[in-house]
């Protein structure tokens, strides 16, 4: 077997990194991992995917060059690892007389360019659930898709469209599919039933957190849901269970999957059949209490400490602009992070940043495209100045300083964790109050100011259907006059007159 070698009776995959690579995971020459099987027809099989599953991932490396060692050894770990092989499992348990996997007569190429086909190639293998816990797949009698034959298309019409912002969203919904196609096997699409959409979700409300990836949850969906049952809710050793945030992400991939299906008219449902599910609130708290304001108190400390006065401030740091702008502006984290010095415009005497996704820029949803203007605080504090110089430098990005982290490169994230391990250090560390927190607080001040509610969801990004409904699809542009009008209604409970700069 190509790729394939036998160690104490276990046989393991090899395959060497190719050269140009090599240097991406610092040195690294050779992937290596067990197939955890003595059975050569399991390894076999088990191989193929993982040849699969390892050119997609140097495809991944050769499309994005600026992924630092460390998270292409984390993306490696994650995409060549025995999640590749739940497919290959559920082949093994076809019964007797099933026609023959189609991965079966893959032959594996190391180019690059087959990546695409050969990922549909996996996605395309038959996946049948245990027929002791599930119903037999009907025959086919419709023209109806067979689930798992256009999950691809639809992940590369996501991405290429830009409704998902980052590679991670790929990896997720993946991740979701493999789990439904394991669960209730991989049917005709109209042979889902509400009832198969009600019982994933309470299934995934039973599943471990380290499913597949902890060395005692390697088995099926079910396996590892029976195993975490048998532990006593009091062990110390019962696994933690997947959280209703994560439950939601599965079955809104799953939502939007069935919306893709129809919209792009490979088959047209009655209804989607994960629609309407209701999904308990965190700590059983409404959204406006999961995440508490700032106190004036808190934002006091926090503007005259080290970062703000005396010899560590820096006021061409995004350390020191980052708080203070979403604290004035109600901007995302990653909004801000990901400025490039041509986002800050000017139209009508206002100037204003531009959120959009363009390149390397994401957005949350379509919402999140806006025009936020630049308010006064921000230019008395001399932002506008810092601006000017970035662009005297040739400085493409706002923030050079920041530096991408993780899976999806985000701008944010090693601030995010620095900015908490500082919030301790100073005492102004309360559970609930992290950075989105300066966005809330800017929201509430806006509207117990008295702020033209439509006004203020224009600034923040959000829909306006609730407060407008039908008419929400009329009201195409809120001006940068009443934006910037409304802004200008802001009182913080804190001074930051300190921060002015010297003149």
């Amino acid at each position: 077997m190509q790729h394939v070698c036998r160690r104490a009776g276990t046989f393991h995959f090899r395959r060497r990194i190719p050269g140009r690579l090599q240097h991406r995971l610092g040195g690294l020459a050779e992937i290596y991992r067990s197939l955890e099987t003595s059975s050569p027809r399991v390894a076999a099989i088990r191989s193929r995917l993982l040849f699969l599953e390892s050119e997609r991932f140097f495809a991944a490396l050769d499309g994005d060059p600026a992924l630092s060692v460390e998270d292409a050894r984390h993306l490696m770990r994650d995409v060549v690892g025995p999640a590749s092989w739940v497919q290959a499992d559920l082949i093994i348990r076809r019964p007797v007389g099933a026609g023959a996997s189609p991965l079966l007569s893959v032959t594996p190429a190391p180019c690059p360019a087959l990546c695409s086909a050969q990922a549909n190639a996996v996605s395309a293998v038959p996946a049948l659930a245990s027929p002791a816990v599930a119903a037999p797949v009907p025959a086919p009698v419709s023209g109806a898709p067979v689930f798992s034959t256009l999950t691809e298309a639809h992940i590369a019409n996501m991405l290429e469209t830009g409704a998902w912002g980052s590679q991670q969203t790929a990896l997720q919904a993946r991740g979701t599919f493999r789990l439904w196609g394991e669960y209730h096997g991989d049917q005709q699409v109209d042979r889902y039933t509400r009832r198969h959409a009600s019982e994933f979700k309470a299934a995934l409300s039973k599943l471990p957190q380290l499913h597949g990836r902890s060395p005692h949850l390697k088995g099926t969906m079910r396996e590892n849901i029976e195993v975490a049952a048998q532990l006593s809710p009091r062990s110390i050793k019962r696994p933690k269970l997947l959280s209703m945030k994560t439950i939601k992400r599965h079955m809104s991939a799953l939502h939007g999957y069935w919306d893709w299906l129809r919209q792009h008219g490979h088959y047209e449902f009655d209804a989607n059949p994960f629609s309407g599910f209701d999904y308990p609130i965190a700590n059983g708290k409404p959204a406006s209490e999961q995440r508490a304001m700032w106190s004036d108190r808190d934002l006091n400390r926090l503007f005259t400490s080290r970062l703000w006065v005396g010899p560590d401030a820096d006021r061409r740091s995004a350390v020191f602009w980052l708080p203070i702008i979403s604290l004035v502006t109600g901007l995302r984290l990653e909004e801000i992070a990901q400025l490039h010095t041509a986002d800050i415009k000017k139209r009508d005497g206002i100037d204003f940043f531009l959120v959009h996704a363009d390149g390397e820029r994401r957005i949350k949803n379509a919402n999140s495209v806006r025009e936020v203007p630049i308010s006064g605080m921000l230019v008395a504090l001399g932002f506008l100045d810092l601006v000017e110089e970035r662009r005297r430098t040739r400085c493409k990005r706002l923030w050079p300083d920041l530096r991408p982290k993780g899976q999806d490169r985000r701008l944010g994230a090693y601030y995010s964790e620095r900015f908490t391990l500082y919030r301790r250090e100073i005492g102004v560390y309360r559970l609930g109050v992290d950075f989105h927190s300066f966005r809330g607080t800017f929201e509430t001040l806006l509207l117990n100011a008295g702020a033209n509610p439509v006004f203020v969801k224009a600034i923040m990004g959000h829909s306006t259907s609730d407060l407008i409904g039908e008419g929400s699809r009329y009201l195409k542009h809120v001006t940068l006059k009443n934006k910037i009008e409304a802004m200008n209604m802001l009182k913080l409970g804190v001074d930051l007159g300190h921060l002015m700069p010297d003149t």
